[in-house]
């Protein structure tokens, strides 16, 4: 019996870890199911560059945007097809008087229009004219949510320095904090030092703890506007500008050529044009030809028929829809140059701001931020050396702090600069 129980125990102890590990083991289509989700999920850490070519590739709303280019594409079939032929039948009946030939008549006739003044013609070339001009509307589109997508980053990737900037911040005063009291249990302090320094020390928790939900919510927002739920994005990249942009007239003579929305309108009024040929063709009549038979009962003959109409222009000569074209076509000039007017006034304001955030930015970091290390090694040294107080001290480090966070806040203002003129000048799109 001992060596029954003995020998099944044995068993037990090689068969369980086996089945442990056949069951912790995926099966291939586990794996393969697993590798697809990790291949489909966005990457946890991205530059900017990425955050675009997501948007680009994979955001649901720059999905739904490119589907209405089909639906545009759909007016090329329509200009392309025929106008349907039309069947007619009739039939003559003897009221009343002498039968000259049969008492009762059928006629059946096939009547096609013919479309031989172009009429074709101009309206396939105005649906290729809207489908260029939704494709411009979308590529305008895009740029606004991708200028949005550049905001949103640099807003996360400020959110995630500040943050780094409290959490260092927090380090130092925490060191500061063992000095303070280790002075304190010698003699060399008061209790008021003590408390003093871990009231601060607690407030920038309190900062710390916020900055970290700034963060999230920033990534949110990013994660929002890629429209991908369930993901929290952690931004790579620096906050200084790297580009190096041209004189205003420059930018101006490229947003002229490049600006989507500029690009969009003259569309519109390529469209508007389009129409408007369109309108004028159509003022032409359209002929048709007519073939049939008629049958009689009595005399049992048979009787072909060949016809050729053509409409009469006396009164409606397309005028309504000429006039339509025609102002509409107006509209859209004025509402190019209205755009023009726009643009150039953004771009100017975009670049002026520019400007004024670089220069400010330069006079931060030559005058404030490089004295900051400064004052605050001198503020530890009074404090060591006795000649300065914890209020001294605590108010050095909040003005590192600030000046810090000061700084980031002027870079992230010079970021979110650069994405104005940019997108003002259309340098953030393709040609």
């Amino acid at each position: 019996m001992r060596h029954f129980t003995a020998w099944g125990v044995l068993c037990l102890l090689m068969g369980g870890p086996a089945r442990a590990v056949q069951a912790d083991t995926p099966s291939p289509e586990r794996l393969t199911q697993e590798q697809t989700r990790s291949e489909a999920a966005p990457p946890e850490h991205i530059t900017l560059e990425q955050a675009l070519s997501l948007l680009d590739e994979r955001s649901p709303w720059a999905a739904a945007e490119r589907s209405r280019i089909d639906v545009a594409a759909a007016d090329r079939v329509e200009a392309s097809i025929l106008p349907n032929p039309s069947f007619s039948y009739g039939t003559q009946l003897l009221a009343a008087g002498v039968n000259t030939g049969s008492s009762v008549v059928h006629e059946l006739s096939l009547e096609q229009p013919l479309m031989i003044f172009g009429q074709r013609g101009v309206r396939r070339e105005l649906a290729e004219r809207n489908v260029s001009a939704e494709q411009a509307r979308v590529k305008a589109a895009l740029a606004e949510r991708a200028l949005a997508v550049r905001e949103a980053f640099a807003a996360l990737l400020a959110n995630q320095e500040e943050l780094r900037v409290l959490e260092e911040t927090a380090v130092d005063l925490g060191r500061v904090e063992k000095v303070v009291k280790g002075r304190a249990a010698a003699g060399d302090s008061s209790r008021y030092d003590v408390e003093r320094i871990e009231v601060e020390s607690r407030a920038l928790e309190v900062e710390v703890l916020n900055a970290r939900v700034n963060v999230a919510d920033a990534s949110g927002r990013l994660a929002a506007l890629l429209g991908m739920e369930g993901w929290h994005p952690k931004a790579q990249g620096s906050l200084r500008t790297t580009e190096s942009l041209p004189d205003l007239p420059l930018l101006w003579e490229s947003a002229q050529q490049r600006r989507p929305s500029l690009v969009a309108a003259r569309a519109r009024q390529a469209v508007a044009r389009g129409g408007l040929n369109v309108a004028r063709r159509e003022r032409l009549p359209v002929p048709s030809v007519a073939a049939g038979v008629m049958f009689t009962r009595n005399e049992q003959s048979t009787i072909a028929l060949v016809g050729v109409g053509l409409p009469l222009p006396l009164f409606d000569r397309n005028q309504g829809a000429v006039a339509r074209a025609s102002a509409e076509m107006q509209a859209e000039a004025r509402a190019l140059d209205a755009e023009l007017a726009e643009a150039r006034a953004e771009l100017s304001r975009a670049h002026a701001v520019l400007e004024g955030r670089k220069g400010a930015l330069a006079r931060l970091e030559h005058d404030v931020v490089e004295r900051l290390p400064t004052v605050r090694r001198m503020a530890e040294d009074a404090y060591r050396e006795g000649r300065g107080g914890i209020l001294e001290l605590l108010d050095a480090f909040r003005s590192l702090k600030d000046m810090r966070v000061l700084h980031l806040k002027q870079q992230e203002m010079v970021k979110l600069a650069e994405a104005s003129v940019l997108f003002a000048a259309g340098l953030d799109t393709e040609p």
